[in-house]
């Protein structure tokens, strides 16, 4: 079971990449603005799991005051 969903995984990073670079070569996507708009999404992504962890921690530490 486990590798079919890393096949889709694998299938689904591809399908992604192979658009990205069709709008980069048929649509003349500038390369930086693509190199841009990763990291603009790669520092949202971090700053969603650091909010996500940070809030974990805080539910741990209140429900071990609890008690």
């Amino acid at each position: 079971m486990a590798k079919k969903s890393r096949r889709s995984f694998i299938t689904s990073v591809l399908a992604c990449v192979a658009f990205v670079a069709a709008a980069v070569w048929s649509w003349d996507l500038p390369v930086e603005d693509v190199i841009s708009y990763l990291v603009l999404l790669l520092i949202f992504l971090l700053v969603i799991i650091v909010a996500a962890l940070g809030f974990g921690a805080l539910l741990s530490w209140l429900r071990r005051r609890r008690k």
